[in-house]
């Protein structure tokens, strides 16, 4: 099997699917992956689980089934052939950001920007959580940002007060 994704969903699901499949890979279009390092640990102390990053997936090819995945090595720019009963993507999530579309610093996919204190670049506005570029994509985590925001505006607003 293959999964397409280097985050935490696609290092979970790879996980998970290592109960029906004798063999896993995951493959990153990035040059490095975002899953947390305990998923990463996970993952290489597997013997039947391998990730690769930095290739783009290209294609599927086949006619009434998956016969191959085409991928271009990002680096060097060879194109290769891979064999594959199944695929499975899970690449990234879609922030819910439109609400800030247009009035404060995103990244190109869209993930609002902060700086330490968890502000935009519209002052007296912060982000925290899964929308903010940088975040782990982890509820503990948005839980804890969510906290820390409202700490950094109440001195914010002691500030400007």
């Amino acid at each position: 099997m293959l999964v397409i994704g280097g985050g935490n969903s696609g290092f979970e699901e790879g996980l998970f699917l290592l109960k029906f499949a004798s063999q896993v890979d995951l493959v990153e279009h990035n040059p490095q992956v975002k899953a947390s390092q305990i998923l990463q640990d996970k993952v290489a102390g597997k013997p039947n689980m391998s990730v690769t990053v930095n290739h783009a997936v290209k294609e599927f090819k086949g006619k009434n089934k998956l016969e191959a995945v085409i991928v271009q090595d990002r680096s060097t720019g060879e194109v290769k052939e891979w064999h594959y009963d199944g695929v499975f993507v899970f690449i990234g999530l879609s922030p819910n950001s439109d609400l800030v579309k247009g009035k404060i610093e995103v990244d190109p996919y869209g993930f609002v920007v902060t700086d330490k204190s968890l502000m935009t670049s519209l002052p007296g506005v912060f982000a925290a959580g899964d929308v903010r570029a940088d975040s782990t994509k982890q509820a503990a985590s948005a839980a804890g940002e969510g906290a820390t925001a409202a700490l950094m505006i109440r001195q914010y607003l002691r500030s400007v007060g």
